[in-house]
């Protein structure tokens, strides 16, 4: 090869070289100066994230100011010992050890050694411990090496919030869950859902930054946003009747060995829902609060619907309480279909007021069909206007709508009308019916079940409370409801009625039993048990629906035998908790007596004495 073949062949490599510098060049300017930008935020993204700070989530309260639902902050402390100089670490690490060993109650040497360890290996998420409470955490924050903060003193703090709840199974059901699917959205039941969006709060955020090993550690001092607390919620549950309402119902439901069942105890005038129990038999034999029975059941009322059966046709004027019924044998026929009373033989001729004591399935279907036979879209319409065809509760999901049969069917047969008329071919929550029957210890007005009586920001007193809700001011006339008054008192305290057997000592009770037939298209026919009325009589101050579904039918399932009493249970013990107000004559009095403790302020012979009640 001669010389000017080699000077070309080197002027050939260097303008290649030069041109692929040149390229080199420009792709480096081109990065800097025109997508540098977006390389630098491709960069930062894959180090650095913002991270969503959960806030603390409101608690809910009783009424009388029980925790029923809390969230418990937690925290969860790391170590990054690879961001901490060697001559930090070397001086104090031996301090450091000797106070997490003190919080941790361990081994001093044990602790150092781990750390240490830790620091040889370069670990940047080690953990110091787990499920400690922020006044431990402070104290850790001032330990030595720590007190440096994240960034020099490697300190990696985590905050975990868990919900609790310290009445355990007490409402479950009621105080209900909320969690988010896959989709970010929210589910669950009860209060805590219904009412989520008031006590989730606002998401704060915060920027993270990433060490190793798919590990990110807070940047605490770039916080950009703090969490926002949810509210609490004070219920309208007051703790004491729910415990009560909780231990009575669960026995009676072990005793007559029921599938399921619920309570429910109401404020009559309000509305508020002072207690709620539900319980659900499991595989293995036991009951817990497996589902709300008392709002998302729809069930056949059975007897408990006899009443509003009747109040339609004293609305409707078109009965009077003294006209008389053959209960024909206790049998009657409707195209080859029977309605039977319980009693053989049935009652004879009764009135209006014995059809309810007595609970007659002849006499009430007789004296509807007698006058609604060729009028039953009237009977209906009479229905609907109670409200008795609506749900009751917007708060809480779950409600099915009730079903009440109207001539506009399809479905609307020759026995559509006698069939409702007892109970049967139409269905009610528990609590759809209970508060048809709190209208009428109520004077006629409907107020709508109330689960919330207010609603308080984090941390201070500002409260904004809800008011009760009116669905109807008046369903009926003064005399129609003085008449259902006197027959749900005649039900328990005439020596004919139904439920006779829990006339109490203490209080007047009123209220209804119903005995239920389901499964009877089958083979097997089974019970729900039902009572449902109000306490105190002449001055109901609460109402209250039991019901027991599909008792063992060995050891009972008539409403006055199995629900009844639980009922009765319930106000007695509701009552012993106020004072009773007696009135003793003086001058009777053995004059030997001091009385102390009495201030006598007139000279009447008679004065109160307040004693508690039983």
């Amino acid at each position: 090869m001669n010389n000017n073949q080699f000077v070309l062949k080197l002027y050939g490599f260097a303008t290649v070289f030069l041109l692929f510098g040149l390229f080199i060049g420009y792709k480096l300017f081109y990065i800097q100066f025109v997508d540098g930008e977006k390389y630098r935020q491709l960069a930062e993204d894959n180090t650095l994230k913002y991270s969503t700070v959960k806030p603390q989530r409101g608690n809910i309260y009783s009424f009388d100011g029980s925790l029923l639902a809390t969230s418990t902050v937690m925290y969860d402390v790391y170590f990054d010992s690879k961001t901490v100089k060697k001559n930090l670490f070397d001086s104090q690490v031996y301090n450091l050890s000797k106070k997490l060993a003190k919080l941790k109650s361990s081994n001093h040497d044990i602790v150092r050694k781990s750390l240490i360890s830790a620091r040889n290996s370069g670990n940047r998420y080690f953990s110091i411990i787990k499920n400690i409470d922020k006044v431990n955490v402070d104290s850790i924050k001032s330990f030595p090496i720590f007190k440096y903060g994240p960034i020099k003193g490697g300190l990696i703090i985590e905050k975990k919030i868990k919900r609790e709840f310290p009445l355990g199974k007490v409402a479950e059901r009621t105080i209900g869950y909320e969690r988010i699917d896959e989709n970010g959205n929210y589910r669950g039941v009860g209060l805590e859902h219904a009412f989520g969006k008031y006590l989730r709060g606002q998401d704060g955020y915060m920027l993270k930054r990433k060490i190793s090993n798919g590990q990110w550690k807070t940047l605490d001092n770039e916080l950009k946003r703090e969490p926002i607390n949810g509210f609490d919620i004070i219920t309208t549950i007051d703790s004491e009747i729910q415990d009560i309402v909780h231990d009575y119902l669960l026995e009676q439901t072990e005793k007559y060995e029921a599938n399921h069942s619920s309570a429910i105890v109401m404020e009559v005038e309000t509305g508020d829902i002072k207690a709620i129990s539900n319980f659900g038999l499991t595989e293995n034999g036991k009951y817990y609060e497996k589902l709300n029975y008392a709002i998302g059941e729809g069930i056949e009322p059975g007897s408990t619907f006899k009443l509003i059966a009747i109040a339609a046709a004293l609305e409707d004027q078109v009965i009077d309480t003294i006209q008389k019924v053959d209960t024909s044998g206790g049998i009657l026929d409707f195209y080859g279909y029977k309605v039977r009373d319980s009693r053989k033989g049935g009652y004879g001729k009764i009135n209006v007021m014995d059809a309810i004591r007595l609970s007659s399935n002849t006499g009430v279907v007789k004296i509807i069909d007698s006058v609604y036979n060729k009028k039953s879209k009237k009977f209906v319409d009479r229905l609907y206007n109670f409200g008795i065809a609506k749900t009751v509760i917007s708060s809480i999901k779950g409600e099915p709508s009730p079903i009440i049969p109207h001539p506009n069917d399809e479905s609307w047969n020759g026995l559509s009308l006698p069939w409702m008329t007892y109970g049967y071919g139409v269905k009610m929550t528990p609590m759809q019916i209970l508060t048809f029957y709190n209208s009428i210890a109520n004077d006629g007005e409907v107020v709508k079940p109330k689960f919330i009586h207010s609603t308080r920001k984090f941390g201070t007193n500002e409260n904004k409370v809800y008011p009760k809700q009116i669905l109807n001011k008046s369903i009926f006339s003064n005399y129609t409801n003085k008449v259902l008054k006197k027959m749900l008192y005649d039900v328990v305290h005439h020596q004919n009625g139904t439920a006779k057997n829990i006339k109490s000592k203490h209080l007047k009770l009123s209220g209804k039993t119903g005995t239920t037939q389901v499964d009877y298209i089958t083979d097997t026919i089974n019970y729900i048990s039902s009572f449902v009325g109000y306490f105190p009589s002449d001055k109901p101050k609460y109402s209250c629906i039991i019901v027991l579904n599909k008792p063992n039918k060995s050891k009972g399932f008539y409403g006055n035998k199995v629900a009844a009493p639980v009922f009765k249970r319930i106000a007695e013990k509701i009552f012993s908790k106020y004072p009773k107000v007696e009135e003793y004559d003086l001058n009777e009095l053995n004059e030997n007596i001091r009385f102390s403790k009495i201030e006598i302020k007139n000279s009447s012979s008679y004065n109160k004495i307040v004693s508690n009640g039983t």
